[in-house]
C-alpha cells in the first residue's frame, strides 16, 4: 500500500511542480520543485543514517548498520539528482550551469565526502569493526554535509541562491515545494527500507557460506 500511496504522490508533485508559474525573482523555477525537495531529502537521509550508526554503537543490531547504509546510499543518490537539477536551474536562471557557487561547491563536496567514506567502509575487512567504523563515519558525514551544504553558505555570504524566494511568494509556491519534499521523503523511506533488506540478505548469506565452509 505503501508503495502506491508514494508513486502516486510523487507523480502528482512532478505534474504540481510543471504547472507552477516562475516564483518570485527566478526567471524560471520548475527545476526548482526537484532540485531543493531532492536536497533536503538528502540531508534527512544522511540525518537518519547517523542516527542508525548510533544505533549500532548501541544495540549491535546488524540492522541498524544495515539501514544506516542504505539511507546513506540512496540519500548520496538523491543528491546526484539534486546536483544535476540544481545545474539545470542554475542555467536557466544563471545563464551558466556551473558557478562555483558556494552551494555548488557544497553539495558536490559532501558527496565526495560520502564516496570517500563508502571506500573506507569497503576497505575494512572485519565485519564488526567494519559496523563500529561506519557508524562513526555517519555521523562525521551527516555533521559535515550541514557545513558544507548550508554553513559554508551562510558564512561566503556570496552565494547566487535566492534566500527568500519562496517565504516571499504566494502559499502556493510553498505549498508545491513541500509537497514535493514529503513525497520524496517518503520515497527515501521506501528505497531505503528495500536497500537495507538486500544488505541483510546478503550479510545471512555470507554467514551461511562462512559456516558451511
Amino acid at each position: 500500500m505503501f508503495i502506491w500511496i508514494t508513486g502516486i504522490w510523487v507523480a502528482a508533485g512532478i505534474i504540481i511542480g510543471f504547472m507552477m508559474p516562475p516564483a518570485r525573482s527566478l526567471v524560471h523555477s520548475t527545476a526548482m520543485y526537484f532540485h531543493v525537495p531532492m536536497a533536503v531529502t538528502m540531508l534527512a537521509a544522511f540525518i537518519i543514517a547517523a542516527w542508525h550508526g548510533a544505533q549500532w554503537l548501541r544495540t549491535r543490531s546488524p540492522r541498524s548498520d544495515a539501514l544506516s547504509l542504505a539511507y546513506a546510499e540512496v540519500g548520496a543518490a538523491f543528491g546526484v539528482i539534486a546536483t544535476a537539477t540544481g545545474s539545470v536551474w542554475a542555467g536557466a536562471n544563471w545563464n551558466s550551469y556551473w558557478s562555483w557557487d558556494p552551494q555548488q561547491v557544497g553539495i558536490v563536496g559532501t558527496l565526495l565526502t560520502y564516496a570517500a567514506l563508502f571506500a573506507l567502509r569497503g576497505a575494512v575487512e572485519d565485519e564488526n569493526k567494519r559496523r563500529d567504523l561506519w557508524a562513526v563515519y555517519a555521523i562525521f558525514g551527516a555533521l559535515s554535509s550541514f557545513f558544507l551544504t548550508y554553513v559554508f553558505r551562510k558564512l561566503s555570504g556570496n552565494s547566487l541562491h535566492p534566500d527568500n524566494t519562496l517565504r516571499d511568494s504566494a502559499p502556493e509556491y510553498r505549498f508545491a515545494l513541500w509537497f514535493n519534499v514529503a513525497g520524496y521523503v517518503m520515497l527515501l523511506v521506501l528505497v531505503a527500507g528495500l536497500r537495507a533488506r538486500l544488505e541483510t540478505a546478503t550479510e545471512r548469506l555470507k554467514e551461511l557460506r562462512w559456516t558451511q565452509s
